[in-house]
């Protein structure tokens, strides 16, 4: 199987003074004890996107701590259908920018046509007990992954919700006000529309494609998503944005927006018992993770926006036997290219025959 990502440097990158590594297989296993550098790999890899990567740090955190402070960066090399691309990315002026083929992009999104990044950590393990904040933005990820306009409308929604506070608060124009709500009323039906296509698309994968893993039933709940429901977009605009003259007062007091798509919430449900994830088992919430991000590989691979890359940190000691067996047949099916961690080489027995392996001691990869 041919790789997508062919080639990771890091030069003066958390554990790392430098690191090259080339690939050829779709399948890459890092095995060895905790704390011996495996996940900044995963996490090198991840920061080709435009988000702030797995462990969610600041660029502050990346560099090496024998080396000047703001000197790391990273190179990744990637092949489709025999043609190569060479992405950079590094810290300028205290924020990280990058380049694709040796020329400067003015955003970090440009990645993200080129390649989608998924991962499961152990730090997802409360996904679906923790705030619904962070569900939230786990699953605009996703949706983000489908529809490449819905992280530039969300961002647009942010930014008119704070201007309009700042109106209602200190100008009090009424004009202006209306035209503001009329806007974020549009970019809201927008937004609740692609979430409504992604979760429709989500279902219809899981019904197309036999998984073992527990798939739970999503939802999303909100007084946008109600409305775009009930309505058409005409009126579904006019009903938002009368929402939001209703809620100024209120609006202005808490200095926060009620009628907005980032109050809604993301609900995954057990398919047999309805229970809402929150109540189920550790073990039921894990097979939900893993099915989705199954599933919404799919729905990229089909999508063809960015080639999907999975990184699967530390994920196999918490599955039996059976169900290594398991994810490992359908990562085959897939035929995506997945980064592991773990810390002993038997829990990859599976992968054997097609997996890179690689044991990592005091951030030194020996292949194996």
């Amino acid at each position: 199987m041919t790789p997508t990502v062919s080639r990771l440097a890091c030069r003066n990158f958390r554990s790392y003074r430098a690191l090259t590594l080339d690939f050829s297989s779709r399948f890459v296993v890092f095995f060895g004890q905790n704390g011996a550098g495996k996940t900044n790999i995963l996490e090198a890899i991840s920061l080709f996107s435009s988000d702030r990567g797995l462990r969610k740090a600041s660029v502050a955190d990346f560099s090496n701590f024998h080396s000047e402070p703001g000197t790391w960066n990273l190179e990744l090399r990637l092949l489709e259908s025999g043609y190569q691309t060479f992405l950079t990315t590094y810290l300028y002026n205290d924020r990280r920018v990058a380049r694709i083929d040796g020329s400067s992009i003015q955003s970090l999104n440009k990645f993200e046509k080129l390649l989608w990044l998924l991962w499961i950590t152990p730090g997802m393990d409360t996904l679906f007990i923790g705030p619904r904040s962070e569900r939230r933005n786990f699953f605009d990820h996703l949706v983000s992954g489908y529809s490449s306009h819905y992280k530039s409308c969300l961002k647009t929604i942010s930014d008119l919700q704070k201007e309009r506070l700042h109106v209602i608060f200190f100008r009090k124009d009424e004009r202006w006000l209306e035209i503001l709500e009329e806007r974020i009323a549009q970019a809201s039906w927008q937004a609740a529309m692609t979430r409504l296509e992604f979760l429709q698309i989500l279902s219809d994968t899981f019904s197309e494609y036999r998984s073992e893993f527990l798939r739970p039933n999503v939802s999303i709940e909100g007084v946008i998503e109600n409305i775009v429901r009930n309505f058409g977009e005409e009126n579904a605009i006019l009903e938002i944005a009368e929402r939001l003259k209703a809620t100024r007062f209120t609006d202005s007091e808490k200095q926060s927006t009620e009628i907005s798509v980032f109050k809604s919430s993301w609900l995954a449900r057990h398919p047999r018992t309805n229970l809402e994830a929150e109540n189920c088992s550790t073990g039921e919430q894990k097979a939900f993770l893993i099915s989705l991000i199954l599933a919404v590989t799919r729905i990229y691979q089909q999508s063809k926006r960015g080639v999907p890359i999975l990184l699967l940190d530390d994920l196999m000691m918490h599955l039996d036997k059976t169900r290594r067996r398991t994810l490992v047949d359908e990562l085959k099916e897939l035929n995506v290219q997945t980064f592991f961690t773990g810390t002993e080489a038997y829990l990859f027995d599976d992968l054997s025959n097609t997996a890179q392996m690689y044991h990592v001691e005091n951030s030194i990869c020996s292949f194996k």
